[in-house]
């Protein structure tokens, strides 16, 4: 009798109830206690599935959860889990881990769905159902993600308007599923209390006049909890009470089979869900423990932007090596743990996020390794090798002497890029840098540190080298996946006259002036425009949690400059390096509503460079935190007052509509609205564009009468708890009220930004942002003649709009995914080579080149058609291998 309406001639309405768990494999316990608590929560819903008391469990939406178990649990009782998993009683997947939407790359959500699914066929197991429980809003791109892996629904809480239980959400492409909408949240267990049967009612009677029509759903069960004893009998009990309903344990595929089919009878939604009228959706974790956030990104670049391009073009393999894909899948797997929600927004105990900076410890190595073994079989051994007793062979101990620049996207590179070599010996004045052809290369020396290499050869003794390590700039022209040979020499410079003390840097597009005590003063030379303040260092005290930021008092503290020094010719890139203080309160006073009378004096060392025909102001801060309780914001004056401004989140460019931070308390389940934004690499307000890495929470202020909006990007946030139940902003707790003492953030931070005050448009923003985060990269030795044979990968995207995602090995070539931040269509021209279309699950499907408006795409560059100019771009003329 599924998918029957109420008062049908006596007929009951169906009430589907999903015994469930959301299972965070670390919050408030550490994951190893959580796992302990795992399998006892496990052996409890085995007996009931036994019993007959349970018929279905829903083990979360996440793969990972279930692989805990399996690695600790004892032999019998997993293999009694394993059966109820393969006849879907226990129902696993699709996602690996519940991810953060919003802090993590689009690829890298692609990777988790990927993950989990196979895993989950792996396991025998499997639900083809959009299951995202908890997450805190979610990205637009979420339909087209879900469709792409063949699923055509999604179940949600958290940032969905409207009253609602069904509806169509709609991607930014026309990508449509059926969100069911767990409108009073995945968190339900009357049957857990004393009263279940009036709170059983109770909750029946809100979410009946929000259904469309079909059965309604009960997701009993909650956050690690066992499920509840005699479920069954007092289901039964129920049913044989009333006839107004039936209750029918089930699965959530199951569920949505049984609703209505005719999708023009829903409501539609559109786009990025972040309202929070009916629910929390906790928008500060985006700040909170900023240096996490930093991290994943640097490692998300170096993984899918460096290591599986350079795995790509490695190929083919020696024939006494093989492609490491299961050691990339377990640095992926360790990459996605790291995403769980309460991970990545920084909202767990102190203890996780120690183990979290182990994790992405251990991932660098990983990446190290993996980078490493590209080197050598790509045959970088003209000047390196990691044997010391091969006669003839590169020396082990070899510097940076012979590179070679690596652009490791399929896309051209033409432009200033910074790198970092090392030469050993003495310190020199100055660095030249030739091309294989013996041409010397623009270049300039910013900065040169001494330094030492720690080298062991694994066949011989290990020994340190002394050098310096050189930051460059260097000008050069690259195809896709081009690996150009580089010469790096010593050489004199002639000592220059002395220059008098600047307090100005300029270049074609700006004039940047230091104003000890106004700050930064910026000219745009088109438009004559004066920016003041650039790049303000602001404090506010915060008197919040882990989750929302909460004002305590609308005193504000800028940093001030202490000191500057002027360095660079006409001709070249020039650099201001300020001195920053800030004085501030060292935090909260005893009561929590003002600043304690203590002060503290924070500093930092902000580098800002001017580089030749770059609109992109680039800078560097290092940053030294002395204060808690507070938020500490970058200030960009954008000179007028806007209505919207505009970020990237994962493939997407994504445009909201500005609003101004609330002052009202608010309380019981109230939120205040959400003023601060998302963003993955870069951000559009006015004329300004930001670009960075891991600086993901944005907000637009209202800035001084007559002087324009500003433009605020969260540095850091200090807090000392995991939740409260003080906030002005927040009525309820959002967890547990923990102390997080290294949630203040003392000590070191570094920061990677730049600014385009051109007006620049989506792409050339996003460009520049992946200029920033993934240039081309310097890789010790050169390669071998021999690498120029018909099998290796040459691609040449030439559609500069396009954005790419992910270039790497699959079993039968080489996958490239791009994506279209524009509303208008776009072909991925490849220099006329025709890949096939493949969707985002890798089955084939048939496509063109052509890239629809904000349209995710992926193409296969098959093995077998190598011999059609797939091949790698050396620089030199090569043959097309056919």
């Amino acid at each position: 009798m599924s998918g029957e309406g109420p008062g049908i001639a006596g007929m009951s309405r169906k009430v589907s109830v999903i015994v469930q768990t959301h299972w965070d494999r670390e919050w408030y316990y550490p994951h190893q206690q959580f796992i302990g608590r795992l399998l006892r929560v496990m052996a409890q819903v085995v007996e009931q599935l036994d019993s007959g008391q349970l018929q279905y469990f829903l083990f979360d939406g996440q793969v990972s959860a279930i692989e805990d178990f399996y690695a600790h649990a004892e032999e019998g009782l997993a293999a009694r889990v394993a059966e109820y998993v393969r006849t879907g009683r226990i129902a696993i997947g699709p996602w690996f881990v519940a991810a953060d939407e919003f802090l993590c790359a689009g690829e890298s959500l692609v990777r988790n769905l990927e993950l989990g699914q196979r895993r989950a066929r792996l396991l025998d197991g499997g639900q083809q159902v959009g299951y995202l429980p908890d997450t805190f809003g979610h990205i637009s791109q979420m339909p087209q993600l879900l469709s792409g892996f063949g699923i055509s629904n999604a179940v949600a809480w958290r940032g969905v308007a409207g009253e609602s239980s069904e509806v169509i959400w709609r991607a930014p492409d026309g990508s449509e599923v059926m969100l069911v909408v767990l409108t009073e949240g995945y968190y339900q267990h009357p049957f857990n209390t004393e009263d279940w049967r009036v709170n059983l009612e109770s909750y029946l009677a809100r979410i009946e006049p929000r259904s469309n029509g079909g059965p309604l759903l009960l997701t009993q069960g909650g956050d690690h909890l066992m499920a509840p004893e005699h479920l069954q009998d007092r289901i039964d009990q129920y049913n044989a009470g009333q006839n107004r309903y039936r209750l029918t344990q089930d699965t959530l595929t199951g569920y949505i089979d049984a609703l209505v089919t005719d999708h023009n009878a829903l409501p539609r939604i559109d786009g990025e869900l972040r309202a929070n009228a009916r629910a929390f959706v906790l928008p500060d974790v985006l700040s909170t423990r900023q240096y996490l956030k930093e991290a994943n990104q640097r490692l998300e670049d170096h993984l899918a932007g460096l290591v599986e391009p350079l795995l790509a073009v490695a190929l083919p393999l020696p024939r006494d090596q093989h492609y490491p894909a299961r050691y990339l899948e377990k640095t992926w797997q360790l990459l996605l743990e790291q995403h769980a929600h309460d991970s990545i927004c920084g909202c767990s105990v102190d203890e996780v996020h120690r183990e979290m900076v182990v994790r992405f410890s251990q991932l660098q190595q990983r990446l190290q390794v993996l980078e490493q073994n590209a080197q050598l079989a790509l045959g970088m051994l003209g000047n390196r090798t990691d044997l010391g007793r091969q006669g003839d062979a590169p020396d082990p101990f070899a510097d940076d002497s012979r590179c070679t620049l690596f652009n490791s996207s399929p896309k051209p590179f033409s432009g200033w890029m910074q790198q970092s070599v090392f030469i050993s010996g003495a310190r020199a004045e100055d660095l030249e840098v030739f091309d294989s052809q013996g041409r010397k290369l623009e270049n300039h020396t910013l900065n040169a540190t001494e330094a030492q290499e720690f080298h062991s050869p694994i066949d011989d003794f290990p020994d340190m080298v002394s050098g310096c390590q050189y930051e460059l700039a260097i000008h050069a022209e690259l195809g896709g996946l081009e690996l150009q040979p580089l010469v790096v020499r010593k050489a004199a410079k002639a000592s220059a006259p002395a220059v008098p003390v600047r307090d100005t840097i300029e270049n074609r597009y700006y004039q940047l002036r230091v104003d000890e005590n106004a700050g930064l003063q910026l000219r745009d030379k088109a438009s004559g425009e004066v920016y003041a303040g650039l790049f303000g260092i602001v404090s506010e005290l915060d008197g919040g949690d882990t989750y929302n930021f909460s004002p305590a008092g609308a005193d504000r503290f800028a940093a001030r400059i202490a000191g500057w020094h002027v360095s660079g010719g006409e001709s070249g890139p020039q650099h201001v390096r300020l001195e920053l203080v800030l004085e501030q309160p060292a935090g909260l006073d005893v009561d929590r509503r003002g600043p304690a009378q203590e002060r503290v004096r924070s500093h930092g060392e902000m580098l800002v460079t001017l580089l030749p025909d770059d609109a992109l102001i680039r800078c560097r801060l290092n940053w030294h935190n002395e204060a808690r309780d507070q938020r500490l914001r970058l200030h960009i004056p954008l000179q007028k007052n806007v209505r919207a401004s505009a970020s990237d989140t994962a493939f997407d460019w994504v445009q909201r509509q500005k609003v101004y931070a609330s002052d009202a308390e608010v309380n019981g389940q109230q939120e205040s609205p959400v003023a601060v934004n998302p963003s993955y690499s870069a951000i559009k307000a006015a004329d300004a564009g930001f670009v960075h890495r891991g600086l993901q929470e944005y907000e637009i202020l209202c800035g001084e009468s007559g002087c324009g909006d500003t433009l605020g990007v969260t540095l850091l946030r200090s807090v000392g708890w995991l939740s409260r139940r003080d906030l002005k902003t927040r009525g309820l707790g959002a967890g547990p009220d923990l102390a997080t003492p290294e949630a203040q953030c003392l000590g070191e931070h570094d920061y990677l930004f730049g600014l385009d005050l051109t007006d620049p448009q989506p792409p050339q923003l996003l460009n520049q942002a992946n200029s920033l985060r993934r240039s081309p990269r310097v890789l010790r030795g050169h390669p071998r003649t021999e690498l120029h044979s018909p099998g290796m990968p040459r691609l040449n995207l030439l559609t500069e709009a396009l954005q790419v995602s992910s270039l790497r090995r699959v079993k039968s070539g080489i996958e490239v995914r791009v994506w279209n931040p524009t509303t208008q269509d776009l072909k991925a021209d490849f220099g006329g080579a025709w890949p096939q279309r493949t969707d985002l699950a890798g089955n084939r499907t048939v496509g063109g080149l052509l890239v629809g408006p904000r349209q995710i795409a992926t193409f296969l560059f098959c093995d077998e058609e190598a011999g059609h100019g797939v091949q790698v771009n050396t620089g030199e003329e090569v043959q097309d291998g056919r």
